[in-house]
């Protein structure tokens, strides 16, 4: 069981207002999690290129696949034992972590059956990566800190192969085009949350949210900071399943943890 002791949350830091300068989808599902175990915590605002320097100054080894160096990172001396940094990276193992370690409402209210939604929730949201891709990637940049503006326009674009700045397409063929694979990729989501007939609540499961709830409303977030067009868009699809689910969702989004500055040794 965790101590009193607060977790420590790393995010990335925006130029957005509170409450909306959260923005990362991966570390949204972090900050929702904390917020809906009304665990205490603190939290740190990052820049990019701090990313690397606080890692391993942490003691925490890199991923072995995807991103080397990643926030969402937490610390908490009091239950995680694997370092002696107390340290966590990666918003999956932290959540878990989380949800065992504190008490409160467990994000997965059905057990493994809970988690296996996870996972199928997170598969079909993969499909909307050529969306978010090309429309919300690109706005990212323009909310960031100089030093972190800099470090996503230059691995942004050699990820994708071409300047940051060209990758939103412009012709409304396009767009229209984009939008079709979100309406064909969302479509199944809409009917898990619509469900059987006589369902109750707003949540995948009913009446009590989970974390595939967080993680549907995380990625809708990350919509929401850079396209408010598009945002709308996901709102009005369906029934308004995704505007009742993302509305109940958005006190956990929005909590702040205590301000607390976070100084990293230079790259």
């Amino acid at each position: 069981m965790a101590t009193t002791e607060a977790v420590h949350f790393f995010d990335l830091y925006s130029d957005l207002p509170v409450p909306s300068k959260s923005w990362s989808l991966n570390t949204l599902k972090v900050r929702a999690v904390l917020n809906l175990k009304g665990i205490p915590y603190t939290q740190s605002w990052m820049s990019y290129p701090d990313i690397k320097p606080l890692i391993t100054g942490l003691g925490l080894p890199p991923n072995a696949q995807g991103l080397p160096y990643t926030l969402p990172a937490i610390i908490h001396k009091g239950s995680v034992t694997s370092n002696p940094s107390g340290a966590l990276m990666d918003s999956l193992p932290i959540v878990q972590h989380l949800d065992k370690a504190f008490p409160g409402p467990s994000i997965f209210p059905s057990g493994d059956a809970s988690f296996a939604l996870v996972l199928s929730v997170e598969k079909i949201l993969g499909g909307l990566w050529p969306v978010f891709r090309h429309l919300i990637v690109p706005r990212v940049a323009g909310h960031l800190d100089p030093r972190g503006q800099e470090y996503f326009i230059e691995t942004r674009s050699k990820a994708f192969g071409k300047p940051l700045d060209e990758i939103r397409p412009t012709d409304q063929e396009s767009l229209d085009e984009l939008w079709k694979i979100a309406e064909t990729e969302t479509a199944v989501l809409i009917r898990m949350l619509k469900g059987r007939e006589g369902k109750k609540g707003v949540f995948f499961e009913g009446e009590e949210a989970g974390y595939a709830d967080l993680l549907l409303a995380s990625y809708l977030a990350f919509v929401e900071r850079f396209d408010q067009e598009l945002f709308g868009k996901f709102m009005g699809l369906g029934d308004g399943e995704f505007r009742e689910l993302y509305g109940a969702c958005l006190p956990w989004l929005e909590g702040q943890g205590v301000e607390k500055e976070w100084p990293v040794s230079s790259a």
